[in-house]
């Protein structure tokens, strides 16, 4: 019952590491009160993205080296001192370095170290566990964003910062003096009887095919996927729908991508990585011709199921990469290979949002200007059956 409990501690702390997924609701108050326009705040969620994949993959390489505890400690300072600093910020310097920064190195850090910690507990059911855990992640905006929209309105949006900072300390806090890894991956090297054989190292497995086949396809499909969701209130509007409605129709991919994400564990522990990732590219294959149905027709209500495929695309991503990387590469360098495979998310607003803008400041057209999303269909679904052939062929699993 312990891993049980640890399991659903950790998806509670995943929400407060993802609220940079909240700055949204932030963004318009800041400008407002900071007198500054929109494109000056615009770039804090990138650099967010940034960072936030930073504290990851320096978590996975220090994860052997320094006690969890300890760890966690540390980023549980910098979560909880980087919210209560922006809320105190009055220049727009300052909110990039205690929010974009200070939090979103401290966030990823201690995902990515509660992740793999808590995966430990889970050998016999990696997809499940993963699952579980970044589902928590992904319901950040829905437990959030609305709460925090009406403090903003009411108290203002300093008040709001404050608020969730005293939340996330707490709450990643009591994550640090409860979780505990399970004793046996305390070290690397340190295995069970049977299990010497496919422990793959960092280096070994940058230099995989079966790495990179992987990698590539999560790119796309996570670059096309969160390009829709960035994308999603004001493609609805061009739909002639009001602000409001489109952006509750945005919040159908947020609901399909969390709730996805532990059907996803399931099937990748029940039935395998074929099976999971065949569903997710054909999902998102799914999602793109709806897409481009609705575009035809001027259907709110096909972009509506569209915009469910896409959710349900959405949520494969970061179930199936933690599950890959353990069952594939092994256990004894799990952090950080993890840590590596945890880098996908900063391709993801190079080809995905920041594609979108630049082709629609060239197009002024929603239908040419996600004209990419067809290839990365195509291109994904190549890797898939690509990455069948070599999982199925002896010869060329070692490469």
């Amino acid at each position: 019952m312990k891993r049980y409990f640890y399991l659903g501690l950790g998806s509670l702390a995943m929400c407060v590491f993802g609220l940079m997924y909240n700055w949204t609701v932030f963004s318009p108050a800041v400008s407002a009160q900071l007198n500054v326009s929109a494109a000056s705040v615009a770039n804090v969620f990138s650099v967010c993205q940034i960072c936030f994949c930073a504290g990851g993959v320096l978590s996975g390489f220090i994860y052997y080296r320094v006690p969890f505890r300890a760890s966690m400690l540390i980023a549980s300072l910098m979560i909880g001192v980087g919210l209560f600093l922006t809320s105190r910020a009055d220049q727009v310097a300052m909110i990039y370095a205690c929010y974009s920064v200070l939090f979103s190195l401290g966030a990823g850090f201690a995902y990515k170290a509660l992740l793999t910690t808590v995966m430990t507990w889970f050998n016999d059911k990696p997809g499940l566990a993963s699952g579980v855990l970044v589902m928590g992640a992904g319901l950040t905006a829905f437990v959030f964003n609305v709460p925090t929209s009406l403090i903003i309105e009411s108290l203002g949006w300093r008040t709001a910062m404050l608020l969730l900072a005293l939340i996330a300390f707490v709450l990643s806090l009591v994550v640090s003096l409860i979780v505990r890894p399970r004793g046996i991956v305390r070290k690397a090297g340190k295995l069970e009887e049977g299990e010497e054989e496919g422990q793959v190292s960092t280096g070994q497995m940058m230099k995989s095919t079966r790495f990179y086949m992987y990698f590539i396809w999560s790119v796309l499909v996570l670059a096309g996927c969160s390009s829709l969701t960035g994308t999603a209130v004001s493609c609805g509007i061009s739909f002639g729908i009001s602000a409001t409605m489109a952006a509750t129709l945005s919040m159908i991919i947020s609901l399909f991508n969390s709730v996805s994400r532990v059907f996803y564990g399931i099937i990748y522990d029940k039935i395998g990585r074929k099976t999971a990732m065949g569903i997710a590219t054909t999902l998102f294959i799914i999602a793109v011709i709806i897409l481009y149905c609705a575009f035809t027709l001027g259907s709110t209500a096909l972009l509506a199921v569209s915009f469910i495929f896409v959710g349900l695309s959405f949520g494969a991503v970061p179930t199936i990469s933690s599950a890959y990387i353990l069952t594939t590469f092994g256990k004894k360098y799990y952090p950080s290979n993890f840590s590596i495979q945890g880098t996908y998310t900063l391709f993801s607003p190079f080809l995905g949002t920041m594609l979108f803008s630049a082709l629609f400041t060239a197009t002024q057209s929603y239908p040419l200007s996600y004209s990419y999303l067809i290839a990365y269909a195509l291109i994904a679904l190549g890797l898939f059956f690509g990455l069948n052939r070599l999982l199925n062929n002896p010869k060329t699993t070692a490469r």
